[in-house]
């Protein structure tokens, strides 16, 4: 998808881009230690987590919907991070994620290209892993990218959404004044996502609280669904054109001002 719109200074905090694949109990505790090995040169912290329940879409993209998946006690999601945080590889038994973090200090975000450039060498040497290892062949069934956005960090920015987005209410003459907070959600379904199915974007509006504590209001955009075929090729294919639908929804939703303050070259 070419013509894509482009800001010099998005609002972007965060991009967690993923893939699912059939379980692989043995992508668990010690058995993992030759695959830290590879990756502690850029990735040397390693912190456990729980585990993440399964997220699909819904028969007829009406939505997305859970599937708690019960693990067993002795399964884990793995954090393997940089020494300063901003690049995060998360690894479960079915389930492999890489995230870029904003932790301040200037540094700009480095593109989707860079984070997807990650996933796919990531994926590409766990699937190789579980084939040497344990004669287990991954099949990619599913991917996910997520873009957390900060739109207005309370006591520092006084921005109304109203001049965020389009067709925002204005709450100037309402007789209880504005509303403490504000939250809504859309689900616009995804037809054709080459040959792919199922496929959903989300965008979210709600409060939370920012990196330095101080709380804010953040727009959040997921898309995802199931690529044509279960090769790492196809979900990143799937992957950068959902990528393309939600650029490209982010610059539709949001006003021209707004545009302006996020440095809009294109």
């Amino acid at each position: 998808m070419t013509g894509l719109p482009d800001f010099a200074w998005p609002p972007v905090v965060e991009v967690a881009c993923g893939v699912k694949f059939r379980k692989t109990p043995e992508l668990n505790g010690i058995r993992l230690a030759p695959l830290y090995e590879m990756w502690k040169s850029e990735l040397p912290v390693i912190e456990e987590q729980p585990t993440l329940p399964s997220v699909e879409a819904a028969p007829n993209n009406s939505g997305p919907r859970i599937r708690v998946d019960f693990p067993s006690l002795r399964e884990t999601r793995y954090w393997f991070l940089s020494e300063d945080g901003r690049d995060l590889v998360q690894l479960q038994p079915d389930r492999l994620i890489v995230n870029w973090r904003d932790r301040g200090g200037g540094i700009k975000y480095p593109r989707f290209g860079y984070v997807l450039n990650s996933l796919s060498r990531r994926a590409t040497e766990v699937a190789r892993f579980a084939e040497s290892s344990f004669r287990t062949k991954l099949e990619f069934l599913h991917v996910e990218l997520s873009y957390i956005n900060v739109l207005r960090v309370d006591d520092v920015d006084h921005w109304d959404l109203q001049d965020i987005f389009h067709t925002w209410p204005d709450f100037a003459t309402h007789h209880l004044g504005r509303p403490a907070n504000s939250q809504i959600v859309f689900d616009f379904p995804i037809d054709s996502v080459r040959s792919g199915s199922e496929f959903f974007l989300r965008v979210s509006i709600e409060p939370g609280v920012a990196a330095s504590g101080t709380p804010g209001t953040f727009l959040t955009m997921t898309a995802q669904g199931k690529p044509s075929s279960t090769s790492i090729d196809s979900a990143v294919d799937a992957l950068k054109e959902v990528h393309g639908h939600l650029v490209r929804s982010f610059a539709e939703i949001t006003t021209e001002s707004a545009h302006e303050r996020w440095g809009k070259r294109s």
